[in-house]
């Protein structure tokens, strides 16, 4: 059956940051090719499916929207990502059963973010800060690495939710 989850995410940026979400992420999933529970799949928007990172095989699944919106100084990502499931056990662990969500969501959204202090002060390479927010992880905030300008900072982890 065909199954849809959605990933939220918001952060904060400074009047310092130029802040840019990444169309790529990765997200825990049972992986119905290769018949493992929890495995890493990587998704890229765009893409006509994942890669399951056990090795590198196609996942039946994709980024099937993604939203980035601005709200003042707040970064918001909406995304939803599309997976055909069905219900197995794990091929190495019998005893572990595959679910519409694993039991322990997960995902990793990817940004990347320049310093506009260093930018205004003639550094070439201002732009290729790269970051993740992370489910699981408490969030912090981001400076920038060359003048320790603070440019991004996150209150809460991603949400996961099954949708209809």
């Amino acid at each position: 059956m065909l199954s849809h989850v959605e990933v939220t995410a918001r952060v904060t940026v400074t009047p310092a940051a130029h802040f840019v979400w990444s169309n790529r992420l990765d997200f825990v999933h049972d992986c119905l090719v290769c018949l493992r529970v929890g495995r890493v799949v990587r998704l890229q928007h765009g893409m006509p499916y994942g890669l399951c990172t056990g090795d590198e095989h196609p996942a039946p699944m994709r980024v099937s929207a993604f939203d980035a919106s601005d709200h003042g100084a707040e970064r918001r990502l909406r995304c939803r990502i599309s997976s055909w499931w069905a219900p197995f056990s794990d091929l190495v662990e019998p005893e572990v059963q595959a679910s519409e969500l694993t039991a322990e969501p997960w995902v990793q959204l990817n940004y990347r973010v320049g310093c506009h202090t260093c930018r205004d002060n003639g550094v070439g390479e201002w732009l290729g800060i790269e970051g993740c927010l992370k489910s699981g992880a408490a969030p912090e905030a981001g400076s920038c690495p060359r003048c320790g300008t603070e440019l991004v900072s996150a209150a809460a982890v991603p949400e996961i939710d099954l949708v209809g």
